[in-house]
């Protein structure tokens, strides 16, 4: 049995509005209508669990939720969660489209069906909800061609059921992520507790935040659509995202490229570009890289400048040990990391002709780590081997050569003839 105090307040605030809808769930409208105004197909609702049906002729004799069908402002009362873009007079729809960067308004109803008769201390007040909580299930992450179930969550301890609940669904084309806006979660109703945040953490928490009608009286919802009300919330839709590139060029011609050529012994200059193309802050972004044999860092040449930092200064030489943190970036902001490298005139390393290393640089965020690398061409030129003397064929060389020919020559006649007068001989005795 409620007090008498208790039962005569909510007796003593009876109105003649006794079909108060609260002026921002005039846009509720029936789920046929939704499709044109969200660009959307619309989606059957998810609800439950299975309860009696009542009228707005005919409520119920309980406390029960969320179970009348022909609401005259927003239709079938089992449809309690709906969804709009934020800022706009979007009819408030079962499913949306996400944008990055959009906001997103969602409105839960709640509506105690029990006649108002039952508030009267004559029936003992049985007609009143005790603990009245509201919960929201929402994941902070929607995978690309996935939607978010967004799921309502109305608790009583005195109602038949305990709890009722509904779905709207938020669909994303890429991988997004859903952040909940500070101090949007407001509750509306004739009561004075119109206008009052609820605390986020017990909303989206295992026990749900306490609805009501007075600030006074949480979780006290009396039956009758004078003291129904619905809430609202937003969220912001983002996207972790952002850009990492290596470029290189001879040392003080400002010439970066993807892909150079160069000599042993050359400097070069290294440069890390990084820009936070996404929705939302990338938090203590560390630079690093993985010099490949043959290149070696010039101490002390880390320089790093950003939009937010256009004069540059130097930095840390733990490029290469542990890496740099170059700190927190908004959306937009960008910045560039550039420093000096030798390439070694080692013959072992860099032999005659061309020899290709690549030098690698990465980009490591809360959100994802990104790559990036440049191609180096060594090439070293090289004296070829000395061929063997070839025989001199001047005029002293060519009359040698005639004499030695002739000689040839004049010998073998001489051998001949010597031959036929031997012959003449023995042929003679």
């Amino acid at each position: 049995m409620r007090t008498k105090t208790k039962t005569k307040t909510w007796e003593g605030i009876r109105r003649s509005a006794r079909h108060f809808i609260p002026m921002a769930v005039l846009s509720l409208g029936a789920v046929a209508g939704v499709a044109a105004s969200a660009n959307v197909s619309a989606t059957s609702t998810a609800w439950g669990p299975e309860r009696p049906e009542f009228t707005w002729a005919e409520p119920a004799e309980y406390v029960t939720f969320n179970s009348i069908i022909d609401n005259p402002k927003i239709g079938n009362e089992r449809n309690f969660v709906r969804i709009r873009k934020a800022g706009t007079t979007d009819t408030l729809v079962d499913k949306v489209e996400l944008e990055v960067g959009q906001e997103y308004e969602v409105a839960i109803w709640f509506h105690n069906n029990a006649k108002s008769k039952l508030n009267k201390s004559e029936y003992g007040g049985v007609g009143i909800a005790d603990n009245v909580r509201l919960r929201i299930e929402q994941p902070e992450k929607v995978n690309a061609g996935t939607s978010a179930v967004i799921k309502g969550i109305i608790s009583s301890t005195n109602a038949n059921p305990n709890e009722v609940w509904d779905t709207a669904y938020a669909y994303s084309k890429t991988t997004v992520l859903t952040r909940y806006v500070p101090n949007s979660a407001t509750i509306h109703s004739l009561g004075n507790i119109d206008g009052e945040i609820l605390d986020s953490s017990a909303l989206f928490g295992k026990d749900g935040a306490k609805l009501g009608y007075w600030n006074d009286m949480w979780g006290y919802v009396p039956g009758c659509n004078e003291y129904s009300g619905y809430v609202t919330y937003r969220f912001k839709v983002d996207q972790p995202n952002f850009k990492i590139s290596k470029t290189v060029s001879k040392e003080k011609e400002q010439n970066y490229v993807e892909k150079i050529t160069v000599k042993p012994g050359d400097v070069l200059d290294f440069k890390i570009d990084y820009e936070n193309t996404g929705t939302m802050n990338q938090l203590s972004i560390i630079a690093y890289d993985n010099m490949p044999n043959g290149l070696s860092y010039v101490n002390g040449t880390s320089f790093f400048k950003a939009n937010f930092n256009t004069e540059g200064n130097f930095v840390s030489d733990k490029l290469f040990d542990g890496g740099i943190n170059l700190g927190d970036f908004k959306p937009g902001d960008n910045m560039s990391l550039t420093y000096k490298v030798e390439v070694s005139e080692d013959k072992e390393i860099f032999p005659c002709g061309d020899t290709k290393v690549y030098n690698n640089a990465s980009i490591a965020t809360a959100n994802g780590t990104g790559y990036d690398k440049v191609e180096i061409t060594v090439h070293r030129d090289c004296e070829p081997d000395q061929p063997k003397e070839l025989p001199k064929t001047g005029p002293t060389e060519l009359v040698v050569s005639l004499i030695v020919v002739a000689g040839i020559g004049i010998g073998v006649s001489y051998y001949i003839k010597s031959r036929k007068q031997l012959k003449n001989l023995t042929s003679s005795k």
